[in-house]
C-alpha cells in the first residue's frame, strides 16, 4: 500500500477542512478530488450533474481514482462522498471515515447551503442516501474518526494513528 492517507465520508464530513489540516501538518499536499474535476473540466460539480448526470460524474471518479493510485504518493486525499460506493479506496492509501451523524450533517448543510450539494434533493432522500453509505464506509476505513468532535481533535486523532 502507498503512503497516501484517504478522507472518506458522508457530505459534509469535513473531509476537504479536515483534509487542507492534515496535509498542513503532516507537511503534505491536499488533492481534493472535487476540486479536480471541477479544474479540469471547468465545470462545477452540481452543474456536472445538472449537465451530464450521475453516472458520467461517477466514470470520471472511477478515472480519477486509478489515476490517483497509480500517480500519487504522500498526499492526503479528500475525495467525493461517493467515491468508496464506486472505489475501493483501500488500494489507494491508508483510508480513515470521519463518522457524523445524520443530524449533523443537516446542520451543515443548512448552514452552508444546499445549492452546491448536487445529490440533496430534500433531506428525506439524503437520510436514505446516508444510511445507505454508512456501512460501506465503515467497511473501508482503516481507521475510524467521530468528525463531530473539533476540528484540531480530529486531526490530532488521525496524525496519532498514523504515527502508531
Amino acid at each position: 500500500m502507498c503512503n497516501n492517507i484517504i478522507l472518506i465520508g458522508f457530505m459534509g464530513s469535513g473531509k476537504t477542512t479536515i483534509g487542507r489540516m492534515l496535509a498542513n501538518k503532516l507537511n503534505n499536499f491536499l488533492i481534493d478530488t472535487d476540486d479536480i474535476i471541477e479544474l479540469n473540466y471547468d465545470i462545477k460539480i452540481s452543474d456536472f450533474f445538472q449537465k451530464f448526470g450521475e453516472i458520467k460524474f461517477r466514470e470520471l471518479e472511477i478515472s480519477l481514482c486509478k489515476w490517483i493510485k497509480t500517480n500519487i504518493k504522500n498526499s492526503v486525499i479528500s475525495t467525493g462522498g461517493g467515491m468508496p460506493i464506486i472505489y475501493n479506496m483501500r488500494d489507494m492509501g491508508n483510508v480513515i471515515y470521519l463518522d457524523i451523524t445524520f443530524e449533523e450533517i443537516q446542520k451543515r448543510i443548512i448552514n452552508d447551503g444546499i445549492q452546491n450539494r448536487p445529490m440533496i434533493k430534500d433531506f428525506k432522500q439524503l437520510h436514505s442516501l446516508y444510511n445507505e453509505r454508512i456501512q460501506i464506509y465503515k467497511n473501508m476505513a482503516h481507521y475510524i474518526v467521530n468528525a463531530s468532535d473539533s476540528k484540531n481533535n480530529i486531526v490530532d486523532k488521525i496524525y496519532n494513528y498514523l504515527k502508531g
